[in-house]
C-alpha cells in the first residue's frame, strides 16, 4: 500500500452541489471510513451520507454518497482527519508481516502530511525572530486586542473597543482643529495684509478704473457690497452678501481646505448678466448636474446662487486637483425678485382678533403683483416662493404673545399656509422683532395669492413700530 502516496500533496477534496448529485469521490487514501470528515456548508455532518472505500492496495480513495441531494450552490467539503492509534500489534514471539508494517508506516506518513498541512496554516514567527521573540499568548482579558509588548518579544493585552473608539474620535478631533487652525491662519494673514495699503487687495480686490464700490447694509443688517459697471471683484473670505450690476464680474479665491466650508451668497442686482469665476483655473459645477464652466453666468435680474467651497485637493480645472477642490454652485431662485415690502409709518393693531398688516411702502414691485386694495399679493405663478417676513413690535412693561401668520388664497378663500410665534420681552425704551420665514406653495389655482396677518394677546392695541430696517416682507420665487 506503500504506493498510494508516492505523489499525494492533498487529503481534501471540495464540490459545489448542484441540487441533484448525490456522489462524490475523492482520490486521498484514507484507513477507515472513521477517517472521512465531511463538512456541508462550513457544518459538520456525522449522519445522512455513506462512505465507500475504495479497495486494492494500488487503489486510494473512495466515494461519499447523500441520502439527500446537497442544494444548489452549497459548498461539499470531503477531509482526511486520522485519529492518532497503532493499527498493528508485535508481540516478542510473533515475526510482523510486511504488510502490516507496510500499512503502519503509510499511516504514520499520513498522519505527519496532515500535522505539517496543519501547521502551515498557523500563526508563526519569521525565522529571524525565532530566537528573540516569543509568541506565547497573554492571560485572557476580555474585549481587548493583542500587541507586540514595548520590547518586541513577546505578546501583551493592548486597548479593548471603548479605547480604540475614543482614540479614533480624538483624531479626528485633532484632524478638525488642524483644519480650522489652517484655516484660521489664512484668515489671520488676509486680516494682516489689510493693514499694508499695497497689499489691500488681499480683502478686496477692484478695478478702480470707475466710481467707487458702496458697501451698506440691508433692512436685515446684512452686510452688502456693491459691485458697479464692469467691475471685477475678489471677495476673499468678506463673507458678504454680494450684488453684481452692469455687467460686473466676481473672481473667487482659489478652492482649498482652508476654505472648505466656506459660503459665499451673490445676486445679480439689475437687467445685465454678470458672471462669476475662479481663480487659478478652479472649476465651478453646478450641483443640479450641468457643465463645469470658469464663468457661471448670473443672466436674469435677481438670480441669486450660494458658492460654496468644498476642498480638500490642489484645485486646477481637470488636473491637479480633480475633483476634490472646487466651488460648487447652488441656485438659490430662478426667476428673480417678485416684490419688496418695507413700512416706514407706524400701524396700529387693536385688542382682539387678528389683523392684516398693511403696507405703506413697495420697494420693489418687479412683477406689479402687490394689490395695495386688500394688502395681499395676487396672481402668483404656481411654484415656490421663499419668504422673509419681520415686524417690529415696542416693548413695554407687558410681555404679550404674539403671532404673524402668512394666508394662501387658493380662488375662494384665505387660509393660514406658515405661522410664527413668539412671547416679547418687559421693558421700555426697545423693540422686539418677530420673525418668520419658510417656503410657500402656490398652487395652480386661479387668484392665487398671499398676505400677512397678525395677533396678539394684549389688552391694549399695539403698534407695529415706524421702521424700515426691522418691519419687512421679502417674497422671491425659488423654483417652479
Amino acid at each position: 500500500m506503500g504506493t498510494v502516496f508516492t505523489n499525494q500533496t492533498s487529503a481534501s477534496r471540495a464540490f459545489v452541489g448542484d441540487g441533484a448529485r448525490v456522489s462524490f469521490g475523492f482520490d486521498f487514501a484514507v484507513f477507515d471510513d472513521s477517517d472521512i470528515k465531511i463538512t456541508l456548508d462550513g457544518v459538520t455532518l456525522d449522519t445522512g451520507f455513506h462512505v465507500a472505500l475504495a479497495r486494492g492496495d494500488a487503489v486510494a480513495g473512495g466515494v461519499v454518497t447523500f441520502e439527500t441531494p446537497p442544494a444548489d450552490g452549497s459548498l461539499i467539503v470531503i477531509a482526511r482527519m486520522l485519529r492518532l492509534r497503532r493499527l498493528s500489534d508485535y508481540d516478542a514471539m510473533s515475526v510482523p508481516r510486511g504488510d502490516a508494517i507496510d500499512r503502519d508506516l503509510d499511516f504514520i506518513t499520513a498522519a505527519i502530511g496532515d500535522l505539517d498541512g496543519a501547521l502551515a496554516a498557523t500563526l508563526r514567527l519569521d525565522a529571524a525572530d525565532r530566537d528573540q521573540a516569543s509568541a506565547k499568548l497573554p492571560r485572557i482579558e476580555a474585549g481587548r486586542v493583542l500587541i507586540w509588548n514595548p520590547a518586541g518579544d513577546g505578546l501583551a493585552n493592548g486597548p479593548d473597543g471603548v479605547e480604540i473608539a475614543k482614540a479614533a474620535s480624538h483624531a479626528s478631533l485633532a484632524q478638525d482643529a488642524a483644519n480650522r487652525a489652517e484655516a484660521a491662519d489664512a484668515r489671520s494673514q488676509t486680516a494682516l495684509k489689510s493693514f499694508v495699503q499695497s497689499d489691500a487687495g488681499a480683502v478686496l480686490d477692484l478695478d478702480f478704473r470707475t466710481a467707487n464700490a458702496l458697501v451698506w447694509e440691508d433692512e436685515r443688517r446684512m452686510p452688502v457690497i456693491d459691485a458697479s459697471t464692469s467691475r471685477i471683484m475678489d471677495i476673499r473670505e468678506t463673507g458678504s452678501l454680494v450684488r453684481l450690476s452692469n455687467g460686473a464680474r466676481l473672481s473667487l479665491p482659489d478652492a482649498s481646505l482652508a476654505r472648505n466650508g466656506v459660503r459665499y451668497r451673490v445676486f445679480n442686482g439689475d437687467g445685465t448678466m454678470v458672471d462669476i469665476s475662479a481663480a487659478s483655473g478652479d472649476v465651478i459645477a453646478p450641483v443640479h448636474g450641468g457643465a463645469e464652466n470658469i464663468l457661471y453666468p448670473l443672466p436674469i435680474r435677481g438670480d441669486m446662487v450660494d458658492l460654496v467651497c468644498d476642498g480638500g485637493g490642489t484645485g486646477g480645472a481637470g488636473g491637479t486637483g480633480g475633483n476634490s477642490a472646487r466651488w460648487f454652485a447652488c441656485p438659490v431662485r430662478e426667476s428673480g425678485p417678485l416684490v419688496k415690502l418695507l413700512r416706514t409709518n407706524a400701524q396700529g393693531i387693536p385688542a382682539g382678533g387678528s389683523f392684516l398688516i398693511e403696507w405703506d411702502q413697495v420697494v420693489e414691485d418687479s412683477h406689479s403683483l402687490y394689490d395695495s386694495s386688500n394688502h395681499a399679493i395676487t396672481g402668483l405663478a404656481p411654484g415656490f416662493y421663499q419668504i422673509d417676513i419681520g415686524v417690529c413690535f415696542p416693548i413695554t412693561n407687558e410681555a404679550v404673545m404674539t403671532s404673524l401668520f402668512v394666508e394662501r388664497f387658493d380662488g375662494t378663500s384665505w387660509n393660514y399656509h406658515l405661522r410664527s410665534r413668539d412671547i416679547t420681552a418687559i421693558g421700555s425704551g426697545a423693540e422686539h422683532s418677530l420673525r418668520l420665514s419658510g417656503v410657500a406653495r402656490i398652487d395652480a389655482t386661479p387668484a392665487t395669492g398671499l398676505r400677512v396677518r397678525l395677533l396678539h394677546s394684549d389688552a391694549q392695541t399695539r403698534n407695529i413700530g415706524a421702521s424700515d430696517l426691522l418691519t419687512w416682507l421679502h417674497l422671491h420665487r425659488i423654483g417652479g
